[in-house]
């Protein structure tokens, strides 16, 4: 499990050296089962995850409705950044759309990565910037590209996703009724 995310570190940070065994005796792992919550609004961060297996959706709740905002699957760091380093609660909620397992990074272990390390604080910026260009990317997406827009660029890019999250889901992904989502895979099905 451990070696899934070195194989990360290592692709997004080559010349990062890790003590591997200073940093494998604080990494722990966590199951979420599907439907239960990583993390929930008004909570506080307490650590990085790092999914090793599954799917989470993140959403937050306008007018006792669920707007997804993102998905995140196996290889991606999952967290409100912002909460973590700020220690404030989070406005969203992180879902698991599948039994997932997660590797737990708490502060120790990060505390090894980026400032005891060689390249700690490039890696660092590195992964900051993954979360935060993320969410900036899903912002845009939201506000600029229209649902088919969403839609096409989700089967361009991820189109894993789309056997694997419930529709529903992906519908609020869009900000469409479920119905409307139906009627608009139709529309695009019958142009190909």
């Amino acid at each position: 499990m451990q070696q899934q995310f070195y194989d990360f570190i290592s692709k997004l940070l080559p010349e990062h050296e890790i003590e591997l065994a200073k940093v494998d005796r604080y990494l722990k792992t966590r199951e979420i089962n599907k439907g239960d919550y990583l993390f929930a609004e008004g909570e506080i961060c307490q650590f990085i995850g790092f999914i090793i297996k599954g799917c989470f959706r993140i959403f937050i709740l306008k007018d006792d409705k669920e707007i997804t905002f993102d998905f995140f699957v196996e290889g991606q760091p999952i967290c409100d950044y912002e909460s973590y380093f700020r220690k404030q609660p989070t406005q969203f909620y992180f879902q698991a759309v599948e039994t997932s397992k997660l590797l737990i990074l708490n502060d120790t272990c990060l505390n090894l990565l980026f400032e005891e390390s060689q390249n700690g604080q490039r890696l660092q910026r590195l992964v900051v910037e993954i979360l935060f260009f993320r969410f900036r990317d899903s912002l845009l997406s939201l506000y600029m590209d229209k649902p088919e827009e969403r839609y096409l660029k989700l089967v361009q890019t991820k189109p894993e996703l789309l056997r694997r999250i419930p529709q529903y889901y992906l519908a609020s992904y869009l900000r469409l009724e479920p119905e409307s989502l139906s009627r608009l895979k139709r529309r695009i099905l019958s142009r190909s």
